[in-house]
């Protein structure tokens, strides 16, 4: 499936343990996907014109007692 909507490399990692039936169980995939050059370009310039943050910023609601 992954082939099919446009990726490549795809491939099934590992399995994690996690069983949440008797029929199922969580397992994880890697897979690359082609970016079209014009939207590279846009991310590429954007990201440019950023400047990092000199401290991580957080939401009221991830702070303790944040609703």
């Amino acid at each position: 499936m992954l082939l099919q909507v446009g990726f490549h490399r795809a491939a099934l990692r590992r399995y994690t343990g996690f069983k949440s039936s008797p029929y199922t169980e969580g397992a994880l995939f890697y897979g690359e996907k082609a970016v079209n050059t014009q939207i590279r370009d846009a991310i590429v310039a954007q990201a440019g014109s950023l400047t990092p943050p000199t401290e991580p910023q957080t939401e009221s609601f991830c702070e303790p007692g944040g609703a």
